[in-house]
Protein backbone atom coordinates (compact mmCIF):
# COMPACT_ATOMS: atom_id res chain seq x y z
CA UNK A 1 0.00 0.00 0.00
CA UNK A 2 1.31 3.16 -1.53
CA UNK A 3 1.98 6.18 1.43
CA UNK A 4 -1.16 8.06 0.52
CA UNK A 5 -3.52 5.31 0.24
CA UNK A 6 -2.58 4.70 3.86
CA UNK A 7 -3.26 8.42 4.84
CA UNK A 8 -6.74 8.58 2.59
CA UNK A 9 -7.69 5.26 4.73
CA UNK A 10 -7.43 6.89 7.90
CA UNK A 11 -9.58 9.70 6.96
CA UNK A 12 -11.79 6.85 5.69
CA UNK A 13 -12.33 5.03 8.47
CA UNK A 14 -12.69 8.23 10.47
CA UNK A 15 -15.73 9.69 8.09
CA UNK A 16 -17.42 6.60 8.34
CA UNK A 17 -17.12 5.71 12.05
CA UNK A 18 -17.63 9.28 13.20
CA UNK A 19 -15.64 9.09 16.26
CA UNK A 20 -16.69 12.91 16.96
CA UNK A 21 -16.24 12.45 20.88
CA UNK A 22 -12.76 12.86 20.68
CA UNK A 23 -12.34 15.77 18.51
CA UNK A 24 -14.79 17.83 19.89
CA UNK A 25 -13.17 20.77 21.19
CA UNK A 26 -11.84 20.02 24.84
CA UNK A 27 -11.79 23.35 25.89
CA UNK A 28 -15.26 23.16 26.61
CA UNK A 29 -15.29 26.08 29.43
CA UNK A 30 -13.83 28.55 26.83
CA UNK A 31 -16.32 28.08 24.02
CA UNK A 32 -19.38 27.87 23.05
CA UNK A 33 -19.88 25.01 20.85
CA UNK A 34 -24.35 25.14 19.74
CA UNK A 35 -25.95 22.73 16.86
CA UNK A 36 -28.51 25.23 14.96
CA UNK A 37 -30.28 25.01 11.79
CA UNK A 38 -30.72 27.24 9.04
CA UNK A 39 -32.59 27.56 5.75
CA UNK A 40 -30.81 27.49 2.16
CA UNK A 41 -32.50 27.12 -0.86
CA UNK A 42 -35.58 24.87 -0.04
CA UNK A 43 -33.67 23.36 2.60
CA UNK A 44 -32.96 23.17 6.09
CA UNK A 45 -29.68 22.51 7.44
CA UNK A 46 -28.21 21.53 10.31
CA UNK A 47 -25.20 23.33 11.12
CA UNK A 48 -22.77 24.02 13.86
CA UNK A 49 -21.30 27.21 15.18
CA UNK A 50 -18.21 27.09 17.28
CA UNK A 51 -17.39 30.65 19.04
CA UNK A 52 -14.73 31.30 21.80
CA UNK A 53 -16.51 33.19 24.82
CA UNK A 54 -14.26 35.74 24.50
CA UNK A 55 -15.14 36.44 20.84
CA UNK A 56 -16.12 39.95 20.18
CA UNK A 57 -17.92 41.72 17.29
CA UNK A 58 -14.07 42.46 15.76
CA UNK A 59 -13.19 38.89 15.70
CA UNK A 60 -13.27 36.37 12.28
CA UNK A 61 -16.06 33.90 12.16
CA UNK A 62 -14.78 31.12 9.57
CA UNK A 63 -17.28 29.12 6.92
CA UNK A 64 -15.83 25.48 6.47
CA UNK A 65 -17.48 24.35 2.83
CA UNK A 66 -17.35 20.87 2.05
CA UNK A 67 -15.84 19.24 -0.89
CA UNK A 68 -17.23 15.76 -2.52
CA UNK A 69 -19.49 13.12 -0.63
CA UNK A 70 -22.01 12.76 1.81
CA UNK A 71 -20.27 15.08 4.57
CA UNK A 72 -21.84 16.11 8.15
CA UNK A 73 -21.09 19.29 9.71
CA UNK A 74 -17.83 17.57 11.08
CA UNK A 75 -16.82 16.31 7.45
CA UNK A 76 -17.58 12.56 9.90
CA UNK A 77 -14.41 14.28 12.06
CA UNK A 78 -11.85 15.71 9.58
CA UNK A 79 -13.24 19.17 10.64
CA UNK A 80 -12.85 18.77 14.00
CA UNK A 81 -9.09 19.30 14.67
CA UNK A 82 -9.40 22.10 12.14
CA UNK A 83 -11.98 23.80 14.44
CA UNK A 84 -10.20 23.17 17.91
CA UNK A 85 -7.29 24.78 16.12
CA UNK A 86 -8.95 27.89 15.30
CA UNK A 87 -11.01 28.44 18.42
CA UNK A 88 -8.09 27.75 20.44
CA UNK A 89 -7.03 30.83 18.23
CA UNK A 90 -9.92 32.97 18.19
CA UNK A 91 -11.77 32.48 15.58
CA UNK A 92 -15.38 31.52 15.51
CA UNK A 93 -16.56 28.38 13.05
CA UNK A 94 -19.43 27.47 10.95
CA UNK A 95 -19.95 24.18 9.22
CA UNK A 96 -23.10 22.56 7.95
CA UNK A 97 -24.07 18.78 7.38
CA UNK A 98 -24.82 18.47 3.35
CA UNK A 99 -28.50 18.19 2.33
CA UNK A 100 -30.13 14.70 3.16
CA UNK A 101 -27.03 14.26 5.62
CA UNK A 102 -28.10 14.15 9.44
CA UNK A 103 -31.06 16.39 9.95
CA UNK A 104 -30.21 18.03 7.29
CA UNK A 105 -33.32 17.92 4.37
CA UNK A 106 -32.69 17.61 0.56
CA UNK A 107 -30.54 16.05 -1.67
CA UNK A 108 -26.54 16.90 -1.55
CA UNK A 109 -26.35 14.50 -4.99
CA UNK A 110 -28.98 16.92 -6.21
CA UNK A 111 -27.05 20.42 -5.94
CA UNK A 112 -25.46 22.19 -8.45
CA UNK A 113 -22.31 24.27 -7.35
CA UNK A 114 -24.63 27.94 -7.72
CA UNK A 115 -26.88 26.19 -5.27
CA UNK A 116 -24.24 25.08 -2.93
CA UNK A 117 -22.92 28.99 -3.38
CA UNK A 118 -26.05 29.93 -2.43
CA UNK A 119 -25.92 27.47 1.08
CA UNK A 120 -22.84 29.80 2.30
CA UNK A 121 -24.98 33.40 1.12
CA UNK A 122 -27.87 31.71 3.69
CA UNK A 123 -25.57 30.69 6.71
CA UNK A 124 -23.83 34.10 6.63
CA UNK A 125 -27.86 35.58 6.41
CA UNK A 126 -28.23 33.72 9.24
CA UNK A 127 -24.91 34.75 11.21
CA UNK A 128 -26.15 38.71 10.33
CA UNK A 129 -29.53 37.97 11.57
CA UNK A 130 -28.51 36.03 15.06
CA UNK A 131 -25.89 38.15 16.76
CA UNK A 132 -22.83 38.69 14.73
CA UNK A 133 -23.82 42.00 12.29
CA UNK A 134 -20.55 43.64 12.14
CA UNK A 135 -17.96 39.92 12.00
CA UNK A 136 -15.47 39.41 9.32
CA UNK A 137 -16.59 36.46 7.24
CA UNK A 138 -14.72 34.39 5.20
CA UNK A 139 -14.67 30.88 3.79
CA UNK A 140 -12.28 27.87 4.14
CA UNK A 141 -12.88 25.00 1.19
CA UNK A 142 -11.67 22.09 0.91
CA UNK A 143 -11.18 20.37 -2.88
CA UNK A 144 -14.73 20.98 -5.00
CA UNK A 145 -15.55 23.91 -2.24
CA UNK A 146 -13.20 26.01 -5.38
CA UNK A 147 -16.11 25.85 -7.65
CA UNK A 148 -18.04 27.06 -4.81
CA UNK A 149 -15.87 30.05 -4.21
CA UNK A 150 -16.35 30.44 -8.09
CA UNK A 151 -19.79 31.88 -7.46
CA UNK A 152 -18.73 33.61 -4.83
CA UNK A 153 -16.24 35.90 -6.22
CA UNK A 154 -18.34 39.16 -5.40
CA UNK A 155 -20.08 38.40 -2.61
CA UNK A 156 -19.37 40.94 -0.40
CA UNK A 157 -19.91 40.09 3.05
CA UNK A 158 -17.18 37.75 2.37
CA UNK A 159 -13.54 39.67 3.44
CA UNK A 160 -11.16 36.38 2.80
CA UNK A 161 -11.14 33.06 1.53
CA UNK A 162 -8.74 29.78 2.40
CA UNK A 163 -8.66 26.91 0.08
CA UNK A 164 -7.11 23.36 0.80
CA UNK A 165 -6.59 20.92 -2.30
CA UNK A 166 -8.99 23.34 -4.48
CA UNK A 167 -9.98 22.34 -8.22
CA UNK A 168 -9.55 24.54 -11.22
CA UNK A 169 -11.29 22.49 -14.07
CA UNK A 170 -13.64 19.43 -13.65
CA UNK A 171 -12.93 17.56 -16.60
CA UNK A 172 -9.31 18.71 -16.38
CA UNK A 173 -9.10 17.33 -13.10
CA UNK A 174 -10.85 13.93 -14.37
CA UNK A 175 -7.96 13.59 -16.86
CA UNK A 176 -5.15 13.91 -13.72
CA UNK A 177 -6.87 11.17 -12.09
CA UNK A 178 -7.42 8.75 -15.11
CA UNK A 179 -3.66 9.64 -15.43
CA UNK A 180 -2.99 8.26 -11.94
CA UNK A 181 -5.10 5.57 -12.13
CA UNK A 182 -3.52 4.52 -15.16
CA UNK A 183 0.12 4.66 -13.56
CA UNK A 184 -1.12 2.98 -10.90
CA UNK A 185 -2.75 -0.14 -12.67
CA UNK A 186 0.69 -0.32 -14.45
CA UNK A 187 -1.28 0.14 -18.09
CA UNK A 188 0.87 3.49 -18.80
CA UNK A 189 4.75 5.07 -17.63
CA UNK A 190 4.41 7.88 -15.99
CA UNK A 191 7.35 10.08 -18.60
CA UNK A 192 5.19 8.75 -21.71
CA UNK A 193 4.04 11.91 -22.46
CA UNK A 194 2.14 10.60 -25.19
CA UNK A 195 -0.58 9.09 -23.70
CA UNK A 196 -2.15 12.33 -23.02
CA UNK A 197 -3.83 12.95 -26.71
CA UNK A 198 -5.28 9.02 -25.93
CA UNK A 199 -6.73 10.41 -22.76
CA UNK A 200 -8.11 13.61 -23.84
CA UNK A 201 -9.80 11.73 -26.49
CA UNK A 202 -11.49 9.13 -23.99
CA UNK A 203 -12.65 11.81 -21.85
CA UNK A 204 -14.20 14.09 -24.63
CA UNK A 205 -15.97 11.13 -25.74
CA UNK A 206 -17.04 10.39 -21.98
CA UNK A 207 -18.09 14.05 -21.60
CA UNK A 208 -20.18 14.04 -24.79
CA UNK A 209 -21.88 10.48 -23.13
CA UNK A 210 -22.58 12.16 -19.96
CA UNK A 211 -23.92 15.45 -21.71
CA UNK A 212 -26.35 12.70 -23.47
CA UNK A 213 -27.85 11.69 -20.38
CA UNK A 214 -27.65 7.59 -18.26
CA UNK A 215 -29.52 5.89 -20.74
CA UNK A 216 -26.97 7.06 -23.44
CA UNK A 217 -24.41 6.22 -20.99
CA UNK A 218 -25.33 3.07 -19.66
CA UNK A 219 -25.76 1.77 -22.61
CA UNK A 220 -22.20 2.54 -24.58
CA UNK A 221 -18.96 0.32 -24.51
CA UNK A 222 -16.97 2.86 -23.89
CA UNK A 223 -16.10 1.41 -20.94
CA UNK A 224 -14.97 -1.56 -22.08
CA UNK A 225 -11.88 0.27 -23.24
CA UNK A 226 -8.97 -1.20 -21.17
CA UNK A 227 -8.05 2.54 -19.54
CA UNK A 228 -11.39 3.83 -18.92
CA UNK A 229 -13.21 2.78 -15.16
CA UNK A 230 -16.09 1.53 -14.36
CA UNK A 231 -19.10 2.98 -15.48
CA UNK A 232 -21.32 5.06 -12.64
CA UNK A 233 -24.05 3.11 -11.85
CA UNK A 234 -26.14 5.11 -8.89
CA UNK A 235 -28.38 7.33 -11.40
CA UNK A 236 -28.08 10.15 -8.61
CA UNK A 237 -24.41 10.30 -8.32
CA UNK A 238 -24.88 10.44 -12.19
CA UNK A 239 -26.42 13.22 -12.75
CA UNK A 240 -24.22 15.12 -10.02
CA UNK A 241 -21.74 14.97 -12.32
CA UNK A 242 -23.59 15.64 -15.44
CA UNK A 243 -24.78 18.76 -13.53
CA UNK A 244 -21.47 19.99 -12.62
CA UNK A 245 -19.07 18.42 -15.13
CA UNK A 246 -18.74 21.78 -16.59
CA UNK A 247 -17.52 23.42 -13.68
CA UNK A 248 -14.53 25.89 -13.85
CA UNK A 249 -13.10 28.51 -11.65
CA UNK A 250 -11.53 30.77 -14.02
CA UNK A 251 -14.59 32.94 -14.56
CA UNK A 252 -15.56 33.10 -11.15
CA UNK A 253 -12.01 33.79 -9.41
CA UNK A 254 -11.37 36.79 -12.47
CA UNK A 255 -13.52 39.32 -10.28
CA UNK A 256 -12.50 37.90 -6.56
CA UNK A 257 -10.98 41.21 -4.98
CA UNK A 258 -10.90 39.70 -1.02
CA UNK A 259 -7.21 38.29 0.19
CA UNK A 260 -7.18 34.63 -1.08
CA UNK A 261 -4.95 31.58 -0.18
CA UNK A 262 -4.67 28.31 -1.46
CA UNK A 263 -2.81 25.48 0.27
CA UNK A 264 -1.76 21.97 -1.49
CA UNK A 265 -0.20 19.66 -0.48
CA UNK A 266 2.58 17.84 -2.16
CA UNK A 267 1.97 14.35 -2.34
CA UNK A 268 -2.08 15.55 -3.39
CA UNK A 269 -3.29 12.12 -5.26
CA UNK A 270 -7.02 13.55 -6.58
CA UNK A 271 -5.75 17.32 -7.89
CA UNK A 272 -3.45 18.47 -10.26
CA UNK A 273 -1.35 21.06 -7.86
CA UNK A 274 0.77 22.61 -10.57
CA UNK A 275 -2.02 23.21 -13.13
CA UNK A 276 -4.64 24.68 -10.20
CA UNK A 277 -1.99 26.86 -9.04
CA UNK A 278 -1.42 28.18 -13.09
CA UNK A 279 -5.22 28.62 -13.22
CA UNK A 280 -5.33 30.38 -10.03
CA UNK A 281 -2.47 32.63 -10.93
CA UNK A 282 -3.49 33.39 -14.26
CA UNK A 283 -7.43 33.96 -13.15
CA UNK A 284 -7.49 35.80 -9.50
CA UNK A 285 -8.88 39.13 -10.86
CA UNK A 286 -6.53 41.06 -7.94
CA UNK A 287 -3.53 38.72 -8.35
CA UNK A 288 -1.72 40.58 -5.46
CA UNK A 289 -4.37 39.17 -2.98
CA UNK A 290 -3.89 35.67 -3.68
CA UNK A 291 -1.19 33.91 -1.87
CA UNK A 292 -0.24 29.69 -2.91
CA UNK A 293 1.88 27.28 -1.13
CA UNK A 294 2.54 24.18 -1.27
CA UNK A 295 3.06 21.57 2.12
CA UNK A 296 5.60 18.98 2.32
CA UNK A 297 5.11 15.21 3.31
CA UNK A 298 1.02 16.53 2.47
CA UNK A 299 -1.68 14.43 1.09
CA UNK A 300 -5.13 16.18 -0.81
CA UNK A 301 -6.62 17.03 2.81
CA UNK A 302 -3.13 18.38 3.65
CA UNK A 303 -2.62 15.09 6.13
CA UNK A 304 0.73 13.54 7.00
CA UNK A 305 1.22 11.28 4.05
CA UNK A 306 2.59 8.57 6.25
CA UNK A 307 -0.11 8.05 8.88
CA UNK A 308 -0.10 5.07 10.46
CA UNK A 309 -3.56 2.41 10.94
CA UNK A 310 -4.59 3.10 14.37
CA UNK A 311 -7.17 1.85 16.85
CA UNK A 312 -8.28 4.81 17.61
CA UNK A 313 -9.69 6.05 14.59
CA UNK A 314 -9.98 9.90 14.82
CA UNK A 315 -7.88 12.85 14.04
CA UNK A 316 -5.66 15.37 15.95
CA UNK A 317 -4.07 18.40 14.87
CA UNK A 318 -1.18 16.12 14.99
CA UNK A 319 -1.80 14.25 11.96
CA UNK A 320 -1.82 17.02 10.01
CA UNK A 321 1.34 17.44 7.56
CA UNK A 322 3.62 20.13 9.99
CA UNK A 323 3.30 23.44 9.44
CA UNK A 324 -0.09 23.10 7.64
CA UNK A 325 -2.83 24.50 10.42
CA UNK A 326 0.22 27.05 11.35
CA UNK A 327 0.16 28.73 8.09
CA UNK A 328 -3.59 28.49 7.48
CA UNK A 329 -3.66 30.35 10.95
CA UNK A 330 -0.60 32.55 10.22
CA UNK A 331 -2.52 33.83 7.11
CA UNK A 332 -5.84 34.31 8.90
CA UNK A 333 -4.34 36.46 11.72
CA UNK A 334 -3.52 38.67 8.35
CA UNK A 335 -5.92 38.78 6.47
CA UNK A 336 -8.96 38.13 8.23
CA UNK A 337 -10.21 41.54 8.48
CA UNK A 338 -6.72 42.54 10.64
CA UNK A 339 -7.62 39.78 13.16
CA UNK A 340 -4.86 39.57 15.87
CA UNK A 341 -4.22 36.32 16.99
CA UNK A 342 -5.07 35.70 20.60
CA UNK A 343 -4.76 32.53 22.61
CA UNK A 344 -7.79 31.61 25.20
Amino acid sequence: MSRWSTAALITCACMALGLLSGCYNSNREKVEDRVIAFNANTNTLEARLVTPKKHQSQDAIVLLVHGDGAMDHSAQGYFEPIITTLTNKGYATMSWSKPGIGHSSGDWLAQTMPQRAEEVRSAIRYLRQNGYPNNPIGVLGFSQASWVLAELSNEPEIKFAALVGGAANWREQSQYTMWLRLIEEEKIHANDDGIWQEIAQLNELEYQLIKAGFDDYQGSDLHQHPFMAKPIQNEARFNFVRANIDADVSRGFAHIQFPMLALFGDSDIRVDVQHSQQVFASTVGAADTLEQKVISNASHSLLKTDLPMRAALYLTADDFAPGALDTLVQWLDTHANGKTAQRL
